[in-house]
């Protein structure tokens, strides 16, 4: 009897935590440009057609990791935000498992461009400020090697 009941105790903490799951979206930021720079996450629940609340963050020049944040399961919206809304990037995103967010992020005159990069592509590049600046997303399902 005593047996039955660690089984069955045991059965329930395992559905509980298999219901309990909320997968994690890792945002990793990279600021290629020599300033920092403040920008917004926004996350819209498809689903519910409902904006959750935008996280305002600043970006050092570099590789950095935005904070952790877990979401339920479902499909989102996940726009980008910098110069007050000038610029923005936005992907779908379905959050079935965690999900690995990398973002590039470029703020330079052309020249310092042309030399890191070799062209200077006015197609995704926006000229804000004397500058050009651009945005780039994508996602990962796997945690990059690289980090």
């Amino acid at each position: 009897m005593r047996l039955r009941k660690i089984q069955l105790s045991l059965a329930l903490i395992f559905l509980l935590s298999c219901k309990a799951y909320r997968p994690v979206t890792y945002v990793v930021f990279n600021n290629e440009s020599k300033e920092k720079i403040d920008f917004s996450i926004v996350m819209n629940d498809r689903e519910k057609n409902k904006n959750l609340s935008p996280r305002q963050y600043q970006a050092k020049p570099g590789l950095q990791e935005i904070p952790v944040r877990e979401f339920r399961k479902g499909i989102y919206a996940l726009q980008i935000n910098t110069h007050n809304g000038q610029q923005s990037k936005s992907l779908p995103l379905r959050l079935d498992s965690d999900r690995w967010v990398m973002v590039t992020y470029i703020h330079e005159d052309s020249l310092t461009i042309q030399k890191k990069f070799g062209i200077v592509d006015t197609g995704m590049l926006k000229k804000v400020a004397g500058k050009y600046s651009g945005i780039d997303m994508y996602i990962e399902n796997r945690r990059p090697p690289n980090l």
